[in-house]
This record gives C-alpha cells, structure tokens and sequence, in this order.
C-alpha cells in the first residue's frame, strides 16, 4: 500500500466514524464534513483507485442536498452516506480493489432516489478521484430564512471562539494547537457559506483561512501584526453575518458590498513578510515586576476595580479552568483587541522560586522521547555484554548503577512528559448527554470519576470520536424512557457511569449504563441475516454481546436521529486497536451495560513478557496474558491426532504450537516438557506453547515499516538486551492463523 493511499484509506475512517456522529441540523458538522470530502478530492491517485470516484462525488452530492435541506427524509441520506464510505472501505482493501461490492446496486439506486436525478454507477463525467460532475449549483437560498438564521448563529459562535483562542495564540504564537483552534473554525464558516451562495463571506474567510493555513505549515510566523489582522476579520465577518441576520428579518437581498479589496491586499503583504513586523520588547521592564492583567485593564480605565474582583471572584469558584481574560470576553466586559493589547504590556515574571510552563514544539518532545528510548535499548546493551558482565572492577559497578538509575529517572520523566489529564475529554460528553436527552426526551445523569487520570496525549483526541459513539448508543438502545423505567421499578432517571483509572501499564476506561442491557436474541437474528453467523453456531453470552463490533452490523429497527446507520462500533473497535488496546462488553439484560476499554498509558513504551522459542526471542504483551502454566502429561488431549488441548481450571483450551506458526525449531516438541502461557483475546483463551520463560520487560516499541505492516501474528518489534531484535507477538493476528491453520 502507497503512502498516499494509506492516507486516503485513514480519511475514509475518519468520515466513517463522523458520520455517525453528525446530527441532521448541525450545519457546521456537516459543513466541516463536506471540507474533508474536498480535501480527498484533490488528492491525485491515478487509475488503481479510478472507481471510488463516483461514490465520493454521489456522496458529497447528497450531503449538499441535506445542507441546503433539499432531502425530505435526512436519515435516508445518512444511511446512504454510510453505505457508500463502508463500500469504499471495501474497496481500498488491496484483495478486494477493482471488485464490485453487493451492495453497490443498493448504494446507487438509493441515490438516484435521495438526488432526484437519473445518475448511472459510476456517475458519468468522472474520470478519477479529482472528477467533477454537471450536477447543478446550489440553488439561491434568499427564501430559507431557517437555513440562513442557523448558519448565522452558529457562525457568531464560532468566532467568539476564535476571540478566545486569541488570547492563548497572543502568548504563545508558535503553538500549532491555538493556530489550529483558530484555523478550523474559518474553515467551517467559508464551506457552509459557500454551499449557501454567500458568496463574499465565503471568498473573505477562505482568503483568511489561506492565510492560517501558511502558519499551520511554517510559512508564515504569527507575530502582533498577524494577530491584530485576525481580530481584524472577526470583526468584518460579524459585520456581514449581523446585516445577514438583519436582511433575513426585513426579507431583503444579503448585500455584497463590502470593501475587502484593502484587507486582501494585507493579506497578501502579511504573506509576502513586507509588513513590519513590530517588536516585541523595548527593553524598559523589570524582570521582576509582573503586573496582574486584571491591574492593567483598571489603570487603562476598561474595567472598574469591582468589575475585576467579581470576575477573579468567578474565577476562583466557578471557573478555574479558564483564564481571566477568557471571563471577561465572554461576560463581554472587554473586547478582545483590548485583552490583547493588555497582554503586549504585561511581562513575566521571572521568579526562581514559582512555578511556570513552557511551551515546547511536539515534534521536539517526540524525538526527545525516542532517543531516551534509544539511550535505554544502548544502557541495556551494555549491561548485558559478555565484556562488562565478567569486570569485577566494584567501582565501575557502582558508577553503572548510578548511570542507571539516571537513565530509568530521565525515562520516566520524558515519558510524564508526553501525559495529560483525561478530564477535557471526559467534561465534553456532559453536554453531549444533555443534548441527546432533550432530544431523545429521556432523562438521564452522567456520573464521571477518574478525570484526573493521565494518557498519552496521542491517545486524547483518538479516544474522543468511540466514546462519543458509545454515549450515543447507549442514550439510544439502552437507557429506557421514563415510563419504560417505572414499568421496570427503575428511577425515572437513568444513569450513565464514565470512569478511568490506572492499572499497572494499562489505562481502563468504563462507560456503564443502567437501562436494559443487549437483546442477545435480536442480536443472533441480526447476525444470521447477515451471513455473520451460521445456524447451530455454538455462542456463549459474551461472544454474542460482541457481536455489535462486526462490521455494519446494527439492532435498530429504524434510522434515528441518534443511531443505527450501520457504521460506527466497528470502527470504534478498530480505533481501539490503532492504539493498541482492546475494547470488550459486558451485558446483564433488564439491568444495563458496561463497555470496557483498555489502552497503554503510552504508545512508546510497552510492558511485555519475553519468551523463548528455540534459539529466539519474542515478546507477548502482558495486556493478553492469563496465566502461565506446566501441565501434567495427563492434562494433554488430542483430538484426531491433530488438534490438542490443554485442561487448565477444568477447561479444555485449543493448544497453538507456536514453532509451527512461527516456523523455528523449538527445543521442546511436548507440552509437558515446554511452558504453556494462557492468553485471551475477545473472551476467547488459549494456550501458547513456549520453550522458556525469560522475564517481564519494558520494552520500547519499534514499527516494522511498510513492507513487513501486513505480516500476520507480528505487532511491532525491540532490540533485546543483547542486541538481536525482538519480535512483539500480535494475539489477534496469532488467533486469526490458527484458526486458519496456517
């Protein structure tokens, strides 16, 4: 698989996973999901991927179509839409690129139906990725006062936004988080615009968001003349939406003169570098004099004394998260140029004896991290050769003990490094509960515990889209209406549990609810209409609960608002897996549901188990091991000289011979002589069969690269302590050949 197209298939996963989470009057989400079907647009990718061309462009046009409100059923749409990214998914796979799909027919006529017009498969005038169509443009839109009072609203919130997060751009102009938290809403307000023929606020936010998007990319450095220009163009856009707003009310034309000429001739200056850039310093502070920012708005006469103390007073009580600046902005007690320009005069201070931060590129954290994983790969090298091990020299010892001690200390702290906290995301799915339960009309509370648990700060934003999912799944299918729950002699209010904590390398993240658990029995009728299951297929509880991972597979008996599109927990359990985790159900039917995630604290570093198979290492994560064992002669069965099985706690588990797979000559053939390690994936144990148990290990991860990515049963590789590289074991792609009987 090329780079490109390896992009292009984590594009297609990322609009699977939004579009299950996007509701059908979120404007801006569905605006924010047309951006990225345009950026896959212009991705180049030659003849190999030419048939998904006519499904991405099919479905930017029924997306269109429910923006501008033209689908009498949205939900249609959105099953559509669903359909045609998971036969695109299909497709991207390299065993199934240039078949057809079963449900490609479906896919079209459904949106011959949804597009009102007759539109052959593949649509005609597409020639690749990049093709256009002759499909019509937006209508005029000057009559859907609805649609254009919803985008104006929620434009206004996105550049309140944007004034807050110019406060933390302002002090830390280089952060490519706040450039991003600005970018993106730009992003947003030009797509919807453009689709709703606004055609000047669209031109000026895609001319600003060109601009971002330079110093997204480190062509252009923020300084106070890019900032001031930003603050500049909110304040032009809130213009143009507020004459929208005021038009729509009075029923006349949305005016389009403006006179942006001025500000995209700055733009371009600001692109060029030929304005000044003013400095930042004039050297007249003290180095030990900080003025507080709430004195400065006082003595520059903005706020009053009382003004100040009762938002520090808010501050302090209410809101500790936030800055005070951010309190007045949103209070709308000051503007924002006025917070600005109140920073520029404020400086730090710089004592010895407080705390402070300093805000450091993530690409320089990442390879600080990898190279202390490289000193501690060198440490145990040496530790461990033949040369070292035989010096009796005591003073050498100790010095390598202290150089040891150092290294594991500098680990562990580069490591901590790389955490934060799980609690914002865990505080955005308050709303997000409150939100599907005004509209679901249940009632519901959400109880959070462990948000001060820390993770890799890589795995944050990769855990957000499951968990949103999960919520919206149990809302849906399993917490009850109020009068179901009284019928059941439940409170009327369900609860919805949200928890993480640590334990040992791992972080375990529940999300529990109290409603009425899984349907198993829908949930097998389901599977056999599938072809997921065969009939007489043998199932206990937990297998069949997990059966809702598979992918397309839903129980609703309709489309709603909130679920049962069909895409969405396979793609949360393949998001799981991306981080090397697992996610597991537990159902007890009347009474609820819990979802299990586990995840590494971090992507770095892995504890596992290294074990020896004839004259090689390999590693297993320990996340997957049981128990070990060596059995008795008498606790081995064979079954048809072929397949043997291993009673452990009066169980018969399937033994796998790991030589065999692995292809290495063992130097214990018997199961009685060899160790036997028990490992579980999926509520499913076996048995693995090793030579010798060598001990547990720290063990820093190493990509295989792209050539050996698709080799089964490997995860990942170390290099061990004696310098030969060390194979991670991957349990699902082990499982997976053994039942093949590779």
């Amino acid at each position: 698989m090329t780079q490109k197209i390896k992009t292009l298939s984590e594009a297609i996963d990322q609009l699977a996973i939004q579009i299950v989470l996007i509701e059908p009057d979120d404007l801006m989400g569905l605006g924010n999901f047309l951006n990225q079907l345009e950026e896959i647009e212009k991705m180049n990718l030659g003849k190999e991927l030419e048939p998904i061309g006519s499904f991405l462009l099919a479905i930017k046009e029924i997306v269109r179509k429910i923006i501008l409100n033209e689908i009498k059923e949205p939900q249609k749409g959105f099953q559509a839409i669903g359909m045609g990214l998971k036969i695109i998914q299909t497709k991207m796979t390299h065993s199934h690129r240039g078949q057809s799909h079963p449900e490609e027919e479906i896919f079209w006529r459904e949106a011959r139906s949804i597009l009102d017009i007759e539109l052959p498969s593949p649509i005609e005038g597409v020639s690749s990725v990049t093709g256009r169509t002759s499909v019509e443009e937006p209508p005029d839109l000057s009559q859907d006062v609805g649609l254009l009072k919803d985008f104006a609203m929620e434009a206004l919130e996105h550049l309140e936004s944007i004034e807050l997060n110019i406060i933390n751009l302002e002090q830390s102009p280089g952060d490519k988080e706040w450039i991003n938290a600005i970018f993106r809403p730009f992003h947003t307000i030009k797509g919807v615009s453009g689709f709703l023929n606004l055609q000047t606020i669209h031109q000026f936010s895609h001319a600003v968001e060109s601009l971002l998007d330079h110093a997204r990319n480190d062509k252009l450095r923020i300084n106070h003349n890019v900032i001031d220009f930003i603050l500049e163009a909110v304040d032009l856009l809130k213009r143009m939406i507020t004459d929208l707003m005021a038009n729509i009310d009075s029923g006349q034309t949305f005016s389009s003169d403006y006179p942006l000429g001025p500000y995209l001739d700055k733009i371009a200056n600001l692109l060029k570098g030929e304005v000044p850039e003013e400095k930042l310093d004039d050297g007249s502070f003290d180095e030990h004099q900080e003025t507080p920012l709430g004195e400065l708005l006082i003595s520059k006469g903005v706020l009053s004394e009382e003004e100040v103390s009762k938002a520090l007073k808010e501050q302090k009580e209410n809101k500790p998260d936030l800055k005070l600046g951010e309190i007045l902005i949103k209070e709308r007690k000051v503007k924002p140029r006025e917070i600005v320009d109140a920073l520029r005069e404020q400086r730090p201070i710089l004592n010895p004896l407080s705390d402070s931060t300093l805000k450091v590129d993530s690409k320089k954290l990442d390879n600080l991290v990898d190279l202390v994983g490289e000193l501690v790969i060198a440490q145990s090298l040496v530790e461990q050769n033949s040369a070292f091990i035989s010096l009796r020299d005591q003073k050498l010892i100790h010095d390598f003990s202290q150089l040891k001690r150092i290294t594991t200390e500098l680990q562990r702290i580069s490591m901590s490094l790389r955490m934060v906290p799980i609690r914002q995301t865990f505080q955005k799915m308050t709303r997000l509960v409150r939100d599907l339960a005004r509209k679901s009309g249940k009632q519901v509370e959400l109880v959070m515990s462990g948000e001060e648990t820390e993770i890799d700060r890589h795995m944050v934003e990769s855990l957000y889209d499951p968990l949103v999912h999960m919520i919206r799944n149990a809302m849906d299918h399993g917490i009850e209406t109020p009068v179901q729950r009284s019928l059941a002699g439940k409170e009327e209010t369900g609860k919805i549990f949200l928890r993480a904590y640590q334990k040992g390398g791992n972080v375990i993240i529940e999300l529990e609810d109290d409603g009425q658990g899984l349907n198993r029995e829908k949930i097998l009728k389901k599977a056999m209409e599938k072809g997921i299951l065969t009939q007489g297929a043998p199932l206990n509880d937990y297998q069949i609960d997990n059966l809702i991972f598979e992918s397309g597979f839903s129980t609703a008996d309709q489309v709603t608002d909130v679920s049962g599109r069909g895409v969405g927990m396979d793609v949360v359990k393949k998001a799981i897996e991306k981080l090397r985790g697992k996610v597991e159900i537990f159902s007890n039917p009347g009474k609820g549901c819990r979802f299990t995630i586990r995840v590494p604290l971090t992507l770095a570093i892995m504890d596992g188990i290294i074990v020896r198979i004839g004259m090689e290492q390999y590693i297993i994560p320990a996340l997957f091991i049981k128990e070990t064992l060596r059995p008795r002669v008498e606790e081995i069965t064979t079954i048809q000289k072929r397949r043997s099985l291993v009673k452990v706690r009066d169980r018969l588990l399937p033994l796998i011979r790991l030589y065999r797979l692995l292809n290495v000559v063992p130097q214990k053939e018997e199961p009685w002589e060899a160790l036997i390690i028990v490992v579980e994936n999926e509520g499913v144990q076996k048995c693995l069969m090793v030579d010798d148990l060598i001990g547990k290990q720290e063990v820093v991860i190493k990509n295989l690269g792209e050539r050996l990515k698709e080799v089964k049963g490997v995860a990942g590789a170390t290099i061990m302590g004696d310098g030969h590289v060390g194979l991670i074991l991957d349990i699902h792609g082990i499982f997976e050949m053994d039942e093949k009987g590779v």
